[in-house]
């Protein structure tokens, strides 16, 4: 009988043909849903299986994605979502496969974007959420699988990253955190008749708002900023900025990864907490930006 967690092991994503190694793995299942019927007088109800629901997957991914499933995830922050067959097979120690779980018509649901801290030694990883139309479980068939990407690759870490504002470049060197956010694309789920069989259709994007924290030594230029966009109440086209977060490998010089961030602006700026025992060279303002949309390059 099918299990909703999976014994242990390493989880490959098959899209197209490249294999991605699955840091963490949740969902995926396939259940039965259960209706209760009534006849007559009797006080007992009858339970019945009527009709059969796929869970979506969670994967957390690291940068060394591979072309296919970047491509997706592309598609998806452009508003231009696709529908995508594949496989999360479970490889053993061995590299040898003990079970596939086959999916069909999936979109993708969420990503979301780990917190970046320039402090931090840990390694950062996308989480992304794809929810199919149809799973289909196969037991494995022992067949050699080895990622063919991010096999050697250096783990990407949260610290590993810049960020830029157009008319803030300088004041933007600082900065110091940047919180996890989740980009949703919304799905409905149509049932087709009396078939029962569902399709699922993207619908509207929803862009979430950005926290970025930064160096008091900068706090100038957003100060002034935030008095024109807010306090001033210049609020136009003209007054909200582009900007990027670039995704840079361990050594800090290459580029592995960018997210461009269209017309944003900025809604909230205030000193952090700092409880009392920090020195003044090492406060930190805290910041949030709208912005109108995210497009990966």
């Amino acid at each position: 009988m099918p299990k909703t967690s999976y014994p242990a092991g390493h989880f490959l994503l098959n899209l197209g043909g490249t294999l991605t190694r699955i840091e963490k793995l949740a969902g995926g299942a396939v259940r039965g849903e259960v209706s209760i019927f009534r006849t007559g007088s009797e006080s007992l109800a009858i339970k019945r299986i009527s009709g059969v629901r796929y869970e979506l997957f969670r994967v957390a991914i690291g940068m060394g994605m591979g072309q296919p499933l970047y491509d997706w995830i592309k598609a998806a922050l452009g508003r231009a979502p696709v529908s995508k067959d594949g496989t999360v097979a479970l490889v053993n120690a061995s590299d040898k496969a003990a079970a596939y779980r086959h999916f069909r018509g999936a979109l993708v649901e969420a990503i979301t974007f780990p917190g970046l801290d320039g402090s931090s030694k840990e390694p950062a990883f996308f989480t992304i959420k794809f929810s199919p139309e149809e799973i289909t479980y196969a037991p494995g068939d022992g067949a050699k699988l080895k990622a063919t990407v991010n096999a050697k690759q250096k783990k990407w870490l949260r610290s590993n990253f810049r960020f830029r504002l157009t008319g803030l470049e300088d004041a933007c060197k600082r900065v110091a955190t940047i919180d996890s956010f989740t980009v949703t694309q919304n799905v409905v789920e149509i049932v087709a008749g009396g078939s029962g069989i569902r399709t699922r259709h993207p619908t509207t994007l929803e862009i979430p708002n950005l926290k970025v924290t930064f160096s008091a030594a900068d706090a100038k230029p957003w100060q002034d900023w935030f008095q024109d966009f807010v306090i001033n109440g210049n609020v136009g086209q003209g007054n909200e900025k582009n900007g990027t977060i670039e995704f840079l490998e361990p050594g800090g010089k290459a580029t592995l990864g960018t997210v461009s961030l269209a017309r944003c602006g900025i809604f909230a700026l205030d000193l952090e907490p700092s409880g009392g025992s920090k020195a003044a060279a090492g406060a930190r303002y805290a910041t949030e930006l709208y912005v109108q949309a995210f497009r990966s390059s």
